[in-house]
């Protein structure tokens, strides 16, 4: 039996299961407080697709909890986990954990192997699709883990228990892999025990990052955008924003974007904004799933629907440094 370790507990998130779980409950105690349609204690029936952050959970818990908190686990027996990775630059092809648990504070989540072995028979005319990521890439990455201790923690007390994952760590992607990991996982949408969950931070700002642009107006869209942004070390006058408003509304724009549903036009943004949304290519991904899935028609509603956003430091000076986070949802 093969477990991969929880490397980053005790220092991103308590590797104590009890003051972990405490930590936990005061999240959700929070999230179930918001009012309105998020603040359900059961889940929103239908969300099977979620989206929130990877940071430590000093930075991140609160969205996490928000994210999680409107999960309808009625009937979830796996999840298949899109990440982005941080630390290998690889291409033509997403990488799949060898592992056949995931270690948490508290207790192993399986991973579906017999899924991931679907994944890795899969092949187009242009090859391989899926490979197994090495141990160590898969111990080093934190994008997965992040969210392992929420999947326990709601899944152990839903219908059918903690679900199986799916991790699929994805780099480098160009169209032609981009349509072949939609194809590929596009018909395990059909089953409600199926759902996905998108690991993403948004906006990395700051030199540090080698991302400092900056908008010129709170009136922003997608058609004027290329006019309205600038890199903040050549605009000359004093901002007319704070720096951190103006990295809210790249990132406000690029939600509303998701909310669209539009493809075309979230790839349209990441190429004029330059934002450094880590998880940019795994929500081009659910976009386009969600372009050919033949059950969904979201009608008057929104597509991603999103539930609250924040920063880890609101930003004046151009020698700060921020990451942006966000939760959300999708009602299948």
């Amino acid at each position: 039996m093969s477990i991969r370790p929880a490397t980053h507990a005790g220092t991103w998130y308590s590797n104590s299961p009890t003051k972990l779980r405490h930590q936990l409950d005061t999240f959700f105690d929070k999230a179930k407080s918001l009012g309105g349609e998020h603040s359900t204690a059961n889940g929103i029936p239908g969300a099977r697709i979620l989206i929130g952050p990877h940071a430590g959970y000093a930075y991140s818990g609160e969205r996490l909890a928000e994210t999680f908190n409107v999960w309808d686990t009625s009937k979830v027996k796996r999840v298949f986990l899109l990440g982005p990775s941080h630390h290998v630059y690889f291409k033509n092809y997403a990488l799949v954990s060898p592992y056949q648990y995931y270690e948490t504070p508290f207790g192993n989540i399986p991973v579906d192997t017999s899924t991931i072995k679907e994944l890795i028979s899969k092949k187009s005319t242009r090859g391989t699709i899926f490979k197994f990521m090495s141990e160590e890439i898969d111990e080093d990455e934190h994008s997965f883990e992040m969210h392992a201790p929420y999947i326990y923690y709601k899944g152990e007390h839903a219908p059918h228990g903690v679900p199986k994952i799916i991790p699929i760590l994805i780099s480098g992607m160009d169209e032609g892999l981009q349509t072949d990991i939609v194809q590929t996982l596009l018909p395990y949408m059909d089953d409600e025990e199926n759902h996905f969950i998108i690991s993403s931070d948004f906006c990395h700002w700051g030199s540090r990052f080698g991302y400092t642009n900056y908008v010129t107006t709170s009136d922003i869209s997608l058609d004027n955008l290329q006019k309205n942004i600038t890199s903040l070390g050549m605009f000359q006058r004093n901002e007319p924003l704070p720096i951190f408003k103006s990295i809210e509304l790249l990132d406000k724009l690029a939600l509303d974007i998701a909310s669209s549903g539009s493809s075309a036009d979230w790839k349209k943004y990441i190429n004029i904004s330059g934002n450094t949304i880590c998880g940019q290519k795994p929500i081009s991904v659910v976009l386009k799933l969600l372009e050919h899935y033949e059950n969904y028609s979201p009608g008057e509603s929104k597509v991603f629907n999103w539930i609250g956003y924040s920063q880890s430091n609101p930003v004046r000076k151009s020698s700060e440094s921020s990451v942006s986070y966000a939760s959300g949802y999708v009602k299948l």
